[in-house]
């Protein structure tokens, strides 16, 4: 069973893998108290034991970050999203998810600055869910 993101990364075979790669990078670097873990079969952030973020691959076209509140708290689709997003990047799906996604590494090289931003505002709007 794969537990670590270096793990996953050892054995994911995509031409996708230098965008996971510096999706992985930026939130590390952005978000360093975080914790890694495997959860859906992707690579997952943790912030105090709760799942934050999960790197979404099933589509094969592009590579998208799930920004969540883990699988408790309910979430209401027709209900005003938790926050207004500065960045452009979020797309809501939720009133408590959303979803970044980059066709390509030029895309998120282009936007790595904003991403950041959205992560760590992420982690401080979601720190008491």
């Amino acid at each position: 069973m794969i537990k670590t993101h270096q793990e996953f990364m050892t054995r994911f075979d995509d031409e996708r893998k230098p965008l996971v790669e510096s999706l992985l990078k930026a939130i590390a670097e952005e978000c360093p108290t975080l914790t890694e873990t495997i959860k859906w079969n992707a690579p997952t952030f943790c912030d105090n034991s709760k799942d934050r973020m999960t790197i979404m691959l099933h589509k094969k076209d592009r590579v998208g970050l799930i920004l969540h509140t883990g699988a408790k708290p309910k979430e209401d689709k027709k209900a005003p999203p938790l926050y207004t997003d500065d960045t452009g990047l979020l797309e809501w799906n939720s009133n408590i998810r959303a979803t970044i996604s980059f066709f390509d590494l030029a895309d998120f090289l282009s936007k790595r600055d904003l991403f950041k931003k959205g992560v760590k505002r992420w982690i401080e709007e979601t720190k008491d869910l």
